[in-house]
């Protein structure tokens, strides 16, 4: 049994923010190593997310001209609809906003963590909605 089906079920967005926190610690240095990356999928894996959340995840910690797609960072399939593409992108920026997380008493330190999430979801939202404006695409 998965430790969030234990001590999380009301609150599974906390893993979340561990694994966030992970990621941010394993990028400090410009690069996601092939060991950090199988460390970070087991911590996912007792955390109890599935493959394409933890996709999903590890695609909003690395830069889009790494060659990742915005449809993962978003949690999108490619062929999603305008209407829904607008709808996962507000819902997310809902989520992470660092703004709200402060609002919600979020820890200083992880204020870093969301804004690099930030990020990569804005850039993937302008790199699907105006793809002739997103430089950093590969």
């Amino acid at each position: 049994m998965p430790a969030r089906s234990r001590f999380f079920t009301t609150s599974p967005e906390t893993l979340e923010h561990v694994l966030d926190s992970l990621f941010f610690i394993a990028t400090a240095d410009g690069m996601v190593h092939e060991a950090e990356l199988d460390y970070l999928k087991s911590v996912s894996d007792i955390f109890g997310f599935d493959e394409v959340r933890f996709e999903q995840m590890a695609s909003q910690h690395v830069m889009l001209a790494d060659g990742v797609d915005p449809y993962v960072v978003l949690g999108l399939a490619p062929n999603a609809p305008p209407e829904e593409v607008r709808r996962v992108y507000r819902l997310l920026v809902s989520e992470h906003h660092p703004d709200r997380l402060i609002a919600k008493g979020v820890p200083e330190e992880l204020i870093d963590v969301a804004t690099a999430r930030m990020t990569s979801i804005n850039l993937a939202y302008q790199a699907i909605t105006k793809p002739e404006s997103a430089p950093l695409l590969a």
